[in-house]
């Protein structure tokens, strides 16, 4: 018979709170961070999202390749805004840099 100290009970998780540590997962936060805030490891995280994406994949009546390409798309004109956006919150902070020092040079004049 096994020691009562060492035996562990096997925790269960809804699919609903799966799904948001995939969805967590999947936007970029690590595994470990995951891991650490909810007590969960880290290989229980990574069999989750691959079981999920074995899931869509055979729900899913488009092929991996042409979904794949879809996304790759997607992350490209994501990066492309995002890149335009930074250039543009850039140019505002130059400008109104330039602003409150010629609004502060009138003032006292």
């Amino acid at each position: 018979m096994k020691d009562p100290k060492s035996v562990k009970n096997r925790r269960s998780y809804d699919a609903e709170f799966k799904q948001e540590m995939i969805r967590m997962l999947v936007s970029g936060r690590s595994a470990r961070e995951i891991s650490e805030g909810f007590g969960i490891a880290e290989n229980v995280l990574y069999r989750w999202r691959r079981m999920a994406t074995k899931k869509t994949k055979s729900n899913s009546g488009e092929s991996g390749n042409d979904k794949a390409a879809k996304l790759a798309v997607e992350v490209a004109k994501l990066r492309a805004e995002n890149e335009r956006l930074k250039t543009d919150r850039e140019i505002l902070k130059k400008a109104l840099g330039l602003l409150s020092q010629s609004d502060s040079g009138t003032s006292m004049s």
